[in-house]
């Protein structure tokens, strides 16, 4: 959909007349011009027609990514759906067919590595991915200084945890708090990607905790610098499932398993699988 052909969808949706939604912002003809695809509206007066009629941004340009998008970013995202609802389906036959085609495809190297752990993580064979791999995910962490608001980098460090050096992991999770704690206007998408971050990290630490006796070990500030960041966020419908994964997981590492069992059950009994389902316990 092209940004015309959005804007006289979102006119429909109000019931504006073409006059209307142009608001003075621009002349009726030139708003018949963008809306018929014969005249380009600059990237200023879009915003403030859209925030004129108090359309959302995202929901306006989801509409338009397919048209705009890079083809080699559309197929990552297509080939990310569909290789998502493989993984979290646990449907083992259709993650490694779709992982075959992500390595023949032009997508990003980053996207390649993070699909081939997600690979190796749920086939049981994460020790069976060679020094040189793993390497590569270290050098790739640490080459770039502001990492944590680098989304490919980001996003690989979220996949990698199984396979990293503890000690590694450790520092990273340290430079990650120290940084966000400094950071200011962060957007809500940027606090999602931190809040995914930090509930894998909660997942793959109390794995790490774990002794041989069942009891719970050292738990540590990160531990607990996760569980704040998560509980920290706002009371929105878009992070509820990360605030209550922050009592999920407070309950857990506090040795109350009756708690977070019960809290797991809750979320599956109300068809919150995708994220619940492969949390501990």
């Amino acid at each position: 959909m092209t940004i015309g052909e959005a804007l006289k969808e979102m006119q429909k949706e109000l019931g504006l007349t073409g006059k209307e939604m142009a608001a003075g912002i621009i002349t009726t003809g030139t708003y018949s011009r963008v809306i018929h695809g014969t005249r380009r509206i600059s990237s200023d007066l879009l915003i403030k027609l859209l925030l004129k009629h108090n359309i959302d941004l995202s929901y306006f340009f989801d509409k338009v990514s397919d048209t705009y998008m890079p083809p080699s970013n559309r197929l990552e995202q297509k080939l990310s759906s569909q290789f998502g609802l493989a993984f979290n389906n646990h449907d083992i036959v259709a993650a490694v067919t779709t992982f075959e085609q992500i390595k023949k495809a032009n997508v990003s190297i980053h996207f390649k590595k993070r699909v081939q752990i997600a690979v190796a993580f749920l086939t049981k064979t994460t020790d069976d991915l060679d020094n040189k791999f793993k390497k590569s995910i270290i050098d790739d962490l640490n080459k770039d200084s502001n990492w944590i608001f680098n989304i490919q980098a980001l996003l690989l460090f979220a996949t990698s945890f199984e396979i990293l050096p503890i000690e590694f992991v450790e520092k990273k999770m340290v430079f990650f708090f120290n940084k966000i704690s400094r950071s200011k206007n962060i957007s809500e998408i940027m606090k999602e990607r931190f809040a995914i971050i930090c509930v894998n990290y909660l997942h793959w630490k109390y794995s790490q905790t774990i002794g041989l006796n069942g009891k719970i070990g050292i738990i540590g500030a990160n531990v607990v610098n996760a569980i704040n960041y998560l509980q920290s966020l706002e009371s929105t419908t878009h992070f509820i499932i990360y605030i209550i994964s922050a009592k999920y997981y407070s309950a857990l590492f506090s040795g109350n398993l009756t708690r977070a069992k019960q809290i797991k059950e809750n979320l599956l009994d109300m068809g919150c699988t995708l994220m619940v389902k492969n949390w501990p316990l």
